[in-house]
């Protein structure tokens, strides 16, 4: 399970975004000899998670329309606070997390427990998105899964 970051450069834009894309260009010289690539998408993975259904189960049912594919799918900063803030409430209030964030079965998903890895995996949402929101907001989020 992962979560991007993307921003996408054009050279063609503002004046800022020529330089940042001409840094990227001094990266990988190679990559721009021709001359011809005017844009760059910057792609890096913010958040990793290894079987964390219930986190899994949330982004399937509020980001991918109930579509469990193993596709790449939008996820919005107003998507992140909301999973935040779920993730906090259960963090206060482990009763709550059947009801807030249940778990969700299936071949390869976990275990099924509220129990310690359950919380851990809720602290480490928490901790990705905090990071996540740092980042300014020309950046978009993107997350995937694999099983």
């Amino acid at each position: 399970m992962y979560l991007f970051a993307k921003k996408y450069i054009a050279n063609y834009n503002k004046k800022e975004e020529v330089k940042k894309a001409e840094k990227v260009r001094k990266l990988f010289p190679e990559m721009f000899k021709s001359g011809n690539l005017d844009s760059v998408e910057i792609v890096f993975e913010v958040g990793y998670w290894r079987k964390a259904n219930h986190i899994h189960r949330w982004f399937v049912e509020n980001c991918q329309n109930g579509i469990d594919n193993c596709g790449y799918y939008f996820v919005s900063r107003g998507d992140l606070i909301r999973l935040k803030n779920i993730c906090e409430e259960v963090v206060k209030d482990i009763e709550k997390a059947k009801e807030l964030l249940p778990t969700y079965s299936g071949f390869f998903f976990g275990s099924m427990d509220y129990d310690e890895d359950y919380l851990k995996d809720v602290e480490d949402t928490i901790e990705i998105i905090n990071k996540c929101l740092k980042l300014p907001e020309e950046w978009n989020f993107e997350y995937t899964s694999s099983w």
